[in-house]
């Protein structure tokens, strides 16, 4: 399975009513970028957040290693 880089901009309100918008990067673990996009809306979908998807991209990252020295490719 393939590691994606998708960059989402994000667009929040604060206390004082002005917006907000930032630019995040999530590293998403998919077949194909298709299945990695899927992956950021249901991680989104029941959030009361405005969100799009900016652009995904094939990570160079092989793997990655948890706190407990857990491995995962």
């Amino acid at each position: 399975m393939a590691h994606w880089t998708v960059r989402v901009r994000t667009t929040t309100e604060n206390d004082q009513g002005k917006l907000i918008a930032r630019n995040e990067v999530f590293l998403v673990r998919g077949e194909s970028i298709e299945e990695a996009q899927k992956r950021v809306k249901e991680y989104f979908k029941d959030m009361t957040i405005d969100y799009e998807i900016r652009s995904a991209a094939k990570s160079g990252i092989v793997g990655y290693i948890d706190s407990e020295g857990n491995a995962s490719d």
